[in-house]
Order: structure tokens, then C-alpha cells, then sequence
């Protein structure tokens, strides 16, 4: 790049001498690159269906506004947008529009939906997908802890008015408690028992979220805090949603598993003993909360060795070994109790929209694509990559190679007789 920059600036020339660009050979660039990018994805749509046997994905919906909603919808395990785009409002029949539109082309089958829990998206799941509605957990939590920590931070503020000791330390305790608490609910949320890594039904949720959320209520008493009640009741009425959501996803492993082997002796080995291990050890490399973490890493071990103390464990080859550890890795990435992926995108739109004071349908069109198509993670794999399990050409790369000649600058007269005149006076 910079021997480019040096021969294209060198002695006064630009990049005007080498590429037109005036205003009016940009904007005909552009849309031929924007078209290009579009013909792009047009041309993987064959490799872009569901493979056979694996039709089943977990999707996450939202809306995000620029004047008008933009409603997007992800598939949370492998992050490919499904829907991205601007509609006039975000009602449970646009909605419907647009999810009708992939799902006959592609037949993919939704086993649940996560979102923020409004009406028309919780109806979008039940009547529209046919699937189970999983309310995300990153919003309940938010919603359940800002009421009380706000009462927290009140009586904190008034005792630095006010210094007393022993009102100091029970606030400190109380604030332990609170937080506490949280992480206990947010660490009962799971498929497996944190303490046995046993499969968790209904009632297991609620039997690990009832002292966590005793406590929290203790603490909305103690401080009169008639908002954080209203945000336990709310919060406890979507417990049930929680556990729907396990259940959708070991009832979505129990089919898989049926696909993929006959034996059944392998398929209780792995959700009793593999599926554990490999679940614990992606949570605690999610991870970043230092404590968390080590208590993540801590149900890995245990997990670990309960597997490997598992008779079948010795009985399987290597190789066959491997193969399994990566379908529940695949499986494990597909339990999904947060949208964190569309809250992701929606701030990624907010920033492109601001710095740009709006995109058109086209140019949003062009951003989807290059997100699920162009964009990796640390593993080097794209969206489209994960979820179809094809290796496609890189856009750009294409692109090059079918978006033709780049426009040339125009030449003057003037310019052109005096080169001529200095080729003469050469060969003379």
C-alpha cells in the first residue's frame, strides 16, 4: 500500500490520472459494486438451504428504529441474518411477511425463538414459527435488577449525607445479597445442574431460582421498593419460559441424536456424559466474569471425570471420540437463552446509520450480505459458513473478478496532442 501511495502521489499525480473519479463515474461505480454484491449472493443461493437432517435452527427477533423499525431477525447459533430490513411497522402481521418469505422458500424448522418478550414477537413464535417462545434472559435480568439497585444506590447516597456505621454495614451486606442473588438465577438458567451437571427439568429451575429469588424479594420488602415487587412478579411469570426453552433444546438433541446413530448405548453416553463436559467448557470460555468463569471451569472438571470414570468412554476409537466432541459442539452452541446477537447487530446499524445519516434499502441489503458472507469470527469461519457448512468464495474476491473494467479518466484533446507531439520530437 504504501508503494502505491508513493506512485500514485509521487510528482503531483493522483488517483485521478489512473481511475475516474468524478462525482458521476463514482456514483455509476457504486452501483455497479452494490449490484455486484447483490449478483454475489444470488449466485450462492443454491448452497444456502438447509442440509438434510439438520433443518432445525434457533433464531432470535427485535426491532431496532431509524425512522422507520427495522426488524432483523438472526439465527443465534451461527449469527446468519435471516431478515434485515425496513418496514413500516413492526406488527405481528409484518412480521409475518417477511418470515414467510424464507421459511417456504427454504422449509428451515424454527424449534424456538428468543426476544424481548413483545406481543407481536411472542406471537410470531407460538402462531406464526409453530415454536416455543424463550424470553431473553440478558432483558428479564435487567429488568429484575435496576428497581432494587436503584433503592441500593438511594439509601447509599442519603448515608454519605448521614454517616452511620451500622447502617453502613447492613447496606454492604445487603448489597452482597442482592448481587448474589443474581448471579444465582443467572447460573440456575441452564440445561445441566450446575453441582451434578444433570439434565434439569421445570421443576429443577424451580426448585435452584426459588432462594435467589426469596432473597431478592426479602431485600424489595426491607426497602419499599414497590417496583422491584412488580419486576419479581413479572420476572416469575416468565420462569416457565426459561424452562420451555431447556426443554425445547434437549428434546432437539434427543431427535438429532436419533438421526445420527441407531445405538443407543452411544446416544446415552453422550447427553450423560459428553454433552455435559463440552457444554460447561464453552460457557466458561464465553465467559469473562473472572468468578463466574472458575465456576464454570470447576463443572467442566467434575464433568470431565465423570465421563471419563463413564465405561463406554474406553470402548469408542479416537477418532470416533472426536467426531462426537465436535457435534455437541455444534449442538451445545444451539442452546441460546439471550439475543444478544440482535442487540449486537442493531448497535452496529445505529453507529452506520448516524455516520451516514441514513442508508437506503439497497445499501442495507448490500450490509446483510456482507455480514453473514464476509464477516468472521476468531475461528475464521463467516455466518454462512457455520450454518450451511460450505466453504463459499470470498465476496470481495468475486466481486473483483466479475465487476469488469474500472471507468478510466477522461483525456483532453490538449492533453493527447502534446503526447503525441513528445513521442514525435522521441522518434525523431
Amino acid at each position: 500500500m504504501t508503494h502505491l501511495r508513493n506512485y500514485w502521489f509521487q510528482d503531483g499525480r493522483g488517483l485521478d490520472t489512473h481511475v475516474a473519479s468524478s462525482p458521476s463515474a463514482l456514483r455509476q461505480l457504486k452501483g455497479r459494486v452494490t449490484q455486484s454484491v447483490s449478483d454475489y449472493a444470488d449466485a450462492q443461493a443454491e448452497h444456502c438451504q438447509p442440509r438434510a437432517g439438520a433443518a432445525g435452527i434457533c433464531v432470535g427477533a427485535d426491532e431496532t428504529f431509524f425512522g422507520l423499525p427495522v426488524l432483523v431477525l438472526i439465527e443465534l447459533s451461527s449469527g446468519f441474518i435471516f431478515i434485515e430490513t425496513e418496514c413500516e411497522n413492526r406488527t405481528y402481521q409484518t412480521w409475518m411477511e417477511q418470515v414467510q418469505s424464507w421459511q417456504a422458500q427454504h422449509g428451515w424448522h424454527c424449534h424456538y425463538l428468543v426476544s424481548d418478550g413483545a406481543r407481536a414477537l411472542v406471537k410470531l413464535a407460538v402462531s406464526g414459527l409453530g415454536c416455543v417462545n424463550v424470553a431473553d434472559l440478558f432483558h428479564a435480568l435487567r429488568a429484575l435488577s435496576r428497581p432494587l439497585g436503584q433503592a441500593l444506590a438511594r439509601r447509599l447516597a442519603a448515608l454519605k449525607k448521614h454517616p452511620d456505621e451500622r447502617q453502613q454495614q447492613q447496606l454492604e451486606q445487603d448489597d452482597n445479597t442482592y448481587h448474589h442473588a443474581l448471579e444465582a438465577i443467572s447460573q440456575a438458567i441452564h440445561p445441566f445442574a450446575l453441582d451434578s451437571s444433570r439434565w434439569q427439568t421445570e421443576r429443577d429451575v424451580l426448585t435452584h431460582l426459588a432462594p435467589p429469588l426469596q432473597q431478592l424479594w426479602d431485600l424489595a420488602h426491607d426497602y419499599r421498593s414497590e417496583k422491584a415487587k412488580a419486576a419479581l412478579d413479572t420476572f416469575e411469570d416468565q420462569v416457565s419460559s426459561f424452562a420451555q426453552g431447556i426443554n425445547a433444546w434437549q428434546q432437539w438433541v434427543a431427535l438429532a441424536l436419533e438421526a445420527e446413530t441407531p445405538e443407543d448405548a452411544i446416544r446415552q453416553w453422550v447427553r450423560s456424559g459428553l454433552l455435559p463436559w463440552v457444554y460447561w467448557l464453552q460457557q466458561a470460555d464465553k465467559t469473562r466474569q473472572p468468578a463466574l468463569k472458575h465456576r464454570y471451569q470447576k463443572a467442566a472438571s467434575d464433568a470431565f471425570d465423570r465421563l471419563f470414570d463413564h465405561p463406554f468412554t474406553q470402548q469408542l476409537a479416537d477418532d470416533q471420540q472426536q467426531q462426537w466432541v465436535l457435534w455437541c459442539r455444534e449442538f451445545c452452541a444451539k442452546y441460546q437463552r439471550t439475543s444478544s446477537a440482535v442487540e449486537g447487530r442493531n448497535g452496529y446499524l445505529a453507529k452506520l446509520h448516524h455516520a451516514r445519516r441514513g442508508f437506503s434499502e439497497q445499501s442495507l441489503k448490500v450490509l446483510t450480505i456482507i455480514h453473514n458472507f464476509e464477516l468472521m469470527r476468531d475461528d475464521g469461519t463467516t455466518a454462512a459458513q457455520r450454518l450451511f457448512k460450505h466453504e463459499f468464495p470470498n465476496p470481495f474476491e468475486w466481486m473483483l473478478e466479475n465487476i469488469g473494467e474500472l471507468p478510466m479518466p477522461r483525456k483532453s484533446t490538449k492533453a493527447q496532442h502534446a503526447k503525441t507531439l513528445s513521442l514525435d520530437g522521441f522518434s525523431a
